[in-house]
């Protein structure tokens, strides 16, 4: 299932985006499922909030980056069940209008089978597993400002997490 997202970010969002780093085949957002909760990165600090995942790496399977993010970012290893959704997402200047095409996200569903869960992604921020029942509280939660050029990763997390909570997702 393809979807289109236009995001508006500041200017300087897009220069950001031009980076190296951003220049990426694709990125792989992950929903690990622990059967009634799932896996969020948060920033302990704001609310912040997003899905783990990472960019596809050269001549990496969508199989292999989950993979190696799942073990990267959450300790875990993983089986990779299927493609929820792929996300092409444009970003648009709200004062410029200057518009950027940047890397598709990919949501894998997966499933924890070994490893050790982490409790920490980076300083302040935390990784949590949220029960599925109680995930409609992380579509309140803002975007702070200094989160304003990871807005792809909050959009992203949160369309994925509103067809959990609709029952989209199974």
């Amino acid at each position: 299932m393809l979807q289109e997202l236009n995001i508006e970010v500041e200017p300087h969002c897009i220069s950001v985006w031009k980076e190296p780093w951003a220049k990426r085949f694709a990125r792989v957002t992950l929903l690990v499922d622990f059967d009634d909760r799932f896996a969020i990165v948060m920033d302990t600090s704001n609310g912040f909030w997003f899905l783990p995942g990472g960019g596809m790496e050269q001549n990496e399977s969508i199989e292999e980056t989950a993979k190696r993010e799942a073990a990267e970012e959450l300790g875990l290893e993983i089986r990779t069940n299927r493609i929820i959704k792929t996300f092409h997402v444009k970003l648009i200047s709200r004062k410029t209008r200057e518009q950027l095409n940047i890397h598709p996200f990919i949501v894998v569903h997966a499933t924890p089978i070994g490893g050790q869960l982490k409790t920490e992604y980076a300083q302040n921020r935390k990784i949590i597993l949220v029960k599925k029942q109680k995930c409609k509280s992380l579509l309140r939660i803002k975007i702070p400002k200094e989160y304003e050029c990871m807005k792809p990763y909050n959009y992203i997390s949160k369309e994925v997490v509103r067809q959990l909570v609709n029952g989209g997702l199974t």
